[in-house]
């Protein structure tokens, strides 16, 4: 239940390869009566917004053409695309082993925590041979080159230096004071000295904001969630596929793993050079349970995917909007709870098999854990209850009208929400403001004295 499309695969191929009697379907074979009732299974359903029930609707294979199946596409870890990277180069030998090494000393957000002289000293005592530092720092700044920029930073400051120096420079002057001031005056800006900044550079106010917003624009990290999830994404396959067209909402499976599957039951002993008795119970008893081990993974698979589409019957039946709309923002407040009273399975079946799953829907590729949000109840009895991504928006709506020389400290956002019947904590003010991007009052105050100098 809780494994993923491309776990899935992967978790058959192996079954595949240590039971015999199982094999995969292939062209040729012959295909499976979709009209026998044991063996039907309705990959496909419909859902009436006019009277808000589901209605099967089973849709028939005619030729390969029409059946889809995700393609399984080779997955490289940060470190593996790295070294892919560094074989492109023309490096010797010895050159190339630091590399690698240093890249297996990278942490997941692609820094390199450790200390240069004990990274050297680790590699001596690795390798069994003396290297100077030097040699190492090369390695170092070759590594540097990789993509993402940043990678093999030691230190934030080095990594926004690493990021603006193959930055495409489309306001050259900005782009240099923004170098200069990571290079000569990153204490201060770190601080926030913004009166130091602009007279040890000798730079006016608007110069300075302009610094910031274009610093503003590059990762603190090496490896962002967003580059992760490039790295990941060539890996995930859609378990589910969510169309719209006249307002209807398909929802099926992307592919369906039991259909492809057959247990081959003609092993028998009669067919091998066997003359004992005892011999020949023991490998037919050995094959009867082959057998029987084949048919409960296929049994298993079919009952995966019976479960796989209620459960998503049920999510698309919550959020119609959002999946006609494809907007984040429309999200209404759902927990498994709800869709384990809806389906009648138990929560921690919906909770394996809402894990690790996505579907592919017009506007993109979505996590189903991420359409999960708990309600934020209102104080009113006829208002509808809020989501986090509503109460972010209306953080930002209420910093934007604010005295911008006198920001709204969290205290104050939370009582102006509480007037639009939210009533939630000062702490969950001070979460859903970070999450939605919006400094605290005293930076907002700080970058409008920027502005005003």
């Amino acid at each position: 239940m809780h494994l993923s499309g491309y776990a899935l695969q992967e978790y058959i191929a192996n079954e595949i390869e240590m039971n015999p009697v199982l094999e995969m379907e292939k062209e040729g074979d012959v295909e499976l009566k979709n009209n026998e009732e044991d063996d039907s299974f309705d990959s496909e359903l419909v859902w009436d917004s006019e009277d808000e029930s589901f209605e099967k609707n089973y849709k028939q294979t005619t030729s390969n053409e029409d059946y889809y199946e995700a393609p399984i596409v080779q997955y490289y870890s940060l470190q593996e695309n790295l070294k892919a990277q560094i074989q492109m180069l023309n490096l010797s030998g010895e050159v190339t082993e630091i590399v690698y090494y240093l890249i297996d000393e990278l942490n997941d957000d692609g820094y390199l925590p450790t200390p240069l002289s004990e990274v050297t000293d680790n590699y001596e005592f690795c390798n069994g041979k003396i290297v100077v530092e030097e040699k190492v720092e090369n390695a170092l700044n070759t590594l540097q080159k990789c993509e993402p920029a940043g990678v093999g930073a030691r230190d934030l400051r080095e990594c926004l230096l690493l990021q603006l120096r193959r930055k495409k420079k489309a306001d050259h002057k900005i782009h240099k004071l923004s170098m200069q001031l990571l290079e000569e005056e990153y204490q201060a800006f770190v601080q926030r000295q913004y009166l130091k900044i602009k007279t040890a550079l000798g730079i006016s106010s608007d110069e300075l904001e302009k610094c910031i917003n274009y610093i503003s624009k590059l990762s603190p990290k090496p490896v962002t969630e967003i580059n992760k999830y490039e790295l990941l994404k060539e890996q995930i396959i859609p378990d589910f596929e969510v169309t719209v067209e006249d307002q209807e909402i398909y929802v099926s499976l992307t592919s369906s793993e039991f259909v492809k599957l057959l247990v081959n039951t003609n092993y028998t002993s009669k067919d091998m050079n066997i003359r004992n008795n005892t011999e020949r119970k023991q490998v037919d008893d050995y094959y009867k349970n082959l057998v029987s081990d084949a048919n409960s993974l296929v049994n298993a698979l079919k009952e995966r995917e019976t479960t796989m589409i209620n459960v998503m019957k049920v999510i698309v039946q919550m959020q119609p909007d959002f999946f006609k709309s494809g907007d984040i923002k429309e999200l209404r407040p759902m927990i498994l709870q709800d869709i384990a009273v809806s389906t009648g399975f138990d929560i921690s079946t919906v909770s394996r098999i809402t894990s690790n799953k996505h579907v592919q829907t017009p506007f993109g590729i979505f996590g189903l854990k991420n359409l999960f949000m708990r309600a934020i109840p209102s104080e009113s009895l006829d208002s509808s209850p809020s989501t986090s991504i509503q109460v972010q928006e209306l953080i930002q709506e209420i910093v934007k009208k604010e005295n911008k020389s006198k920001p709204l400290s969290d205290t104050h956002i939370m009582q102006l929400l509480k007037k639009q019947e939210i009533s939630i904590a000062r702490r969950t003010v001070v979460k859903y403001r970070e999450l939605a991007g919006v400094p605290n009052s005293t930076m907002r105050r700080e970058q409008e004295m920027i502005l005003n100098e």
